[in-house]
This record gives structure tokens, sequence and C-alpha cells, in this order.
């Protein structure tokens, strides 16, 4: 008997795939559950999954989001044409879920989502469990921050591999978009966040930028200076092919002496690029690079770094870059092992994100592509 239990599903059915799922994760789990989190890639009928499975579990607190292609549970990568899902069920610890419309006031939605889950909790948590979408990621950690300081951050914002752009977010039995799901859980725990690339001496200050967009380093185009440092002509590495293009070569920016990563996602004629993450004029951005075994094994680390936190790991909670998957392909499979090798065999569920959210130091929670954010229950 274990107080942490896991379930996946292929079935195409909501409903039949949440029985699946609550039967499986409920299967030796000791104690009543205090926290459900589920993720499911967009083929299915989210809102209907959602609330199959949370009937099933007498509506405790849940927390998830959309993923694309797959997700992962104890040591398989589980994905299907149909859909995919992963259940986890926590027992052993207090638990707390929220949810917010985002609107025009990022900060005050991150402020009002921590300050419902340290109510519901009653107490300080362990970690708080992000659930974004892109574009608003830094004011929500920033209205974190307000409310509970100091408190590790893991998560990402929802993916989906469809041209209909369900990113969704899982709170408490439905599936909104354009939402912040937040929880809170207690116990004793351990963080990572990582992205494992080298940095590779090729630096430049941005000189013009908006939002997330890069116009200018150094004074010149930015696809000038990113084009030359990869010696590739922009022509083939230009526009849409930027995206998976720039997955072994991102660019870090600098907080606190820690490298983060951000993603170039597209780029314009201008000569403008794209990222995942705010850019600003000021910032120092270095070009870094990986090999595919080193994305690979790298999620075997940040899950390594996670369980120093705590004296008896458990469970294992991962947000994958969803970015990092395409350059894997199929390769994608060997995360679990990976994971296992460092970590043990121990009860997993994760998804791929689109965009990262974690603590690479304590008290600092950061926003960053094409990372690793892992959270390890003790």
């Amino acid at each position: 008997m274990s107080g942490i239990g896991t379930g996946s599903t292929t079935s195409t059915d909501p409903r039949a795939a949440a029985a699946e799922l609550v039967s499986q994760a409920k299967a030796g789990l000791e104690g009543t559950p205090t926290l459900a989190i589920l993720f499911a890639t967009s083929q299915y009928d989210t809102e209907a999954l959602a609330s199959s499975v949370s009937e099933l579990l007498d509506g405790i607190p849940m927390w998830g989001g959309s993923s694309s292609t797959g997700v992962f549970r104890d040591d398989g990568w589980v994905t299907s044409a149909g859909g995919a899902a992963s259940l986890m069920l926590i027992a052993d610890r207090p638990g707390a879920a929220a949810v917010v419309p985002v609107g025009d006031d990022a900060f005050a939605a991150g402020k009002k989502a921590a300050e419902e889950v340290m109510k519901q909790l009653g107490g300080a948590p362990g970690a708080l469990l992000t659930l974004a979408f892109m574009g608003p990621e830094e004011e929500l950690l920033r209205g974190i921050a307000s409310v509970a300081p100091g408190v590790p951050v893991v998560g990402g914002s929802a993916s989906d591999h469809s041209a209909e752009g369900k990113f969704q977010q899982i709170a408490n039995g439905h599936a909104y978009t354009n939402h912040f799901a937040l929880a809170a859980i207690g116990g004793p725990v351990g963080v990572a966040f990582t992205n494992g690339y080298r940095p590779t001496g090729k630096k430049a200050i941005v000189t013009k930028a908006t939002g997330r967009t890069v116009f200018e380093l150094d004074g010149l185009r930015a696809m000038d200076v990113y084009s030359a440092w990869v010696a590739r002509p922009e022509a083939e590495i230009c526009g849409g092919a930027l995206v998976s293009f720039s997955v072994q070569y991102p660019l870090l920016f600098r907080q606190a002496g820690i490298g983060y990563s951000a993603h170039p996602t597209n780029s314009s004629a201008d000569g403008s690029m794209d990222f995942g993450a705010a850019m600003r004029p000021g910032m120092e951005l270095e070009l870094a690079e990986a090999s595919v075994n080193g994305l690979v094994a790298e999620a075997g680390n940040a899950v390594y770094k996670a369980t120093l936190g705590v004296e008896h790991p458990k469970a294992i909670l991962l947000s994958h870059c969803g970015g990092r998957a395409i350059a894997l392909g199929d390769r994608i499979r060997e995360i679990p092992a990976e994971i296992a090798h460092t970590a043990g065999h121990l009860p997993t569920v994760g998804y791929l994100a689109f965009g990262e959210q974690g603590c690479s130091e304590p008290g600092s929670p950061t926003h960053a592509d094409l990372s690793l954010s892992a959270l390890v229950l003790g």
C-alpha cells in the first residue's frame, strides 16, 4: 500500500478513460486522496474527462492541464492517435487547488490564485504547482511571489499538438482556457529547474526589444547575429523553421548568475526574433547548445537534483518542455528510463509544456523555455 497512486489510459471515450485512470490510481492506494493531478492530450473532450474523474473522486481538489502528443506515467511514455491521459492521486499530505481567469492583469490573477490555495491548505505549502498559458507567465509568477515569498514553484504552460489551439488548464473538475490553475501541496518536497545547455561564449546585448520580440542584438538585426553564430544562412532557419532548429541552439539569459533558456520560436522579414520568454533592452543573451543525447540525459539529471531535497523520494512530477520533444522525436520514450536510472522506479506523472516555471534557487520563481521543472515528493 502507498499514499500515492498513478494511472494512465489511451481509451478514447472520456468517461471510460476516467474510469480507467481512477481505478488504476486507486489500486493499492492507502488513505483518502487529497489532491488529483490530471494531464491529457487535447484529442479528448477535456471537460468531460475532468468532470468524470472529479465525480469518481467525490470532487477532491484537482490540478493539471493539456499536453501535446502524450503524457508520462511511471516508467512509460503514453501516447495514442486517439488521446492519452495520466493521473496521480496523493493521499499522504494536504493539497489544494484553485483556478482564476487571467484577463488583463496577470499579476492580480497570480496573487488571487495563491491566496486561494494558501487559504484552502491552511498552512505553509511545500510547493506551488503552476499551469499557465503562453504570454503572461512572468507576471503570474510575480503575483504568486507577492503572496508566498520563498515557496518553491514547479510547473509549466499548457501545450497542444493540434491546430485548434486547445491550450487548457484543468482544475477542480473542469477544463479552462486563458485561465491560471494553481495547486498547493504540503509535506517534504524537492525541486529542480534545469535545461542542461552548454554556453558557447557567443554573447550580445539586446538593443531593441518589445515584449517577447527582439529586433536588434548589438545594434544589428537579431537574425543576422543568430545566423552568424550558428553558421547557417537565414533563409534556411528563418520563419517557422526556427522553432525546431533552435531547440539545440537556444539563447541563455542570466539572473543571479544562473543561465535560463529562451526559445526562439519564429522570425520575421525585418530580422526580428520571437521568443517564449520576456525580452528587454539591456539583457545579455548567449548562444547555447546541446546534443539530442544531452537533451535526454538532462531529464534524469533534473529529477536527480530534485531528489536531493528529500530523504526518502516517493513520487515524481515532471514538466518537460514540448520544444525539447520536437528534437527528441521517438526518443521521448527514453525519458522515463533515464529518470528511473537516476532516481529509481517511483510513481511518476508528467506532461509536455510550452514554457516552464520553476526555481533554480530558493525563493526565485522564474519562467523560461526548453527547460525541465521537477518536483519530488518525499
